[in-house]
């Protein structure tokens, strides 16, 4: 097998484990933002209905994440012995990635899957909806794990693992808003095809006021990274890494542009016309669509090119 295919294969196993990540952080996020405590009695069918339906897609790409991330495991080792599909299952090889930081990230990213395929199963075998403070923060607190095991894998590998303690924990809080910014795309389309305008309402502006907060957060991260991975203009500019960094700015600019809209525009008008919630669920789609471009960008950033030294 040739470097190319290698390559292509990186890059395909990680833009799934990627969408796997960005279901499970976003899934779970989402599924807080409206409870019981919301509604009245009569419309908890409907936010069980609206949780079951956000579990089931979640975990369906939670599992392909986590099938992705093994397999991404053996593809590295084949990548590294170049001796062709055997070469994945050669036993040194495999021992010696297994200790490395590669083998510590699959484990991390292994456990997030698993803790959030079985934390979507648990609520999808439930009689009713999470109608309790008391399993809303048992929950809350086991999505809290799940979003740490998944972002702290990140500092474990690739262009962010030599920086500093203080720039890891800002990577960390990048990678986890990032991926609940992109896995909210689905159970906020699902929300306007569920929930009547009141609750859509709800569910939109407290989505708009939390994500004021994560994408101020997201922007002084991913700041703070590019700087360090890229110190000057003319790197940016001349560099493959740096043009390709330079095209997912441009996506996740389209995403703030898109967010904006929804803010200050689209949701207010969701309670004055009455396709105002259509209008929104087609902008959701259009910001999926970027969103599923930048996360192939990143694929590509994290995989394929480094920064220029």
């Amino acid at each position: 097998m040739t470097p190319v295919i290698w390559t292509a294969m990186l890059i395909f196993n990680k833009f799934l484990v990627y969408l796997g990540i960005a279901a499970a952080i976003g899934a779970a996020t989402n599924m807080l933002l409206i409870t019981h405590c919301d509604v009245l009695l009569t419309r908890y069918g409907v936010v069980r209905q609206w949780q079951a339906r956000t579990c089931k897609s979640g975990l369906l790409l939670v599992v392909v994440g986590f099938i992705a991330n093994l397999v991404d495991f053996f593809v590295q080792t084949g990548n590294m012995t170049e001796t062709g599909l055997k070469g994945m299952f050669e036993p040194f090889m495999l021992n010696m990635l297994w200790v490395s930081s590669v083998g510590t990230l699959t484990i991390l990213k292994a456990l997030g899957f698993t803790l959030s395929a079985a934390m979507m199963v648990y609520v999808l075998r439930l009689p009713s909806s999470l109608n309790s403070k008391h399993k809303l923060v048992v929950f809350g607190l086991f999505t809290l794990l799940v979003i740490l095991l998944l972002s702290a894998s990140f500092t474990l590998s690739g262009h962010t693992n030599s920086l500093e303690f203080g720039s890891i924990v800002l990577i960390t809080l990048h990678v986890a808003l990032a991926f609940a910014w992109f896995g909210s795309f689905m159970p906020l389309i699902y929300a306007s095809y569920s929930f009547n305008t009141n609750e859509l309402y709800l569910i939109m502006d407290r989505f708009g006021s939390y994500a004021s907060w994560g994408v101020a957060i997201l922007l002084v991260a991913g700041t703070v990274m590019l700087i360090q991975l890229i110190p000057t203009i003319e790197v940016l500019l001349s560099s493959t890494y740096g043009q390709l960094f330079i095209l997912k700015i441009v996506g996740v600019l389209a995403l703030l542009v898109f967010a904006l809209a929804h803010k200050f525009a689209l949701v207010p008008r969701i309670l004055q016309q009455d396709n105002g919630h259509i209008k929104l669920r087609h902008s959701i789609m259009a910001e999926a669509t970027i969103g599923l471009l930048v996360l192939i960008t990143t694929s590509i950033v994290t995989t394929a090119v480094g920064p220029a030294m």
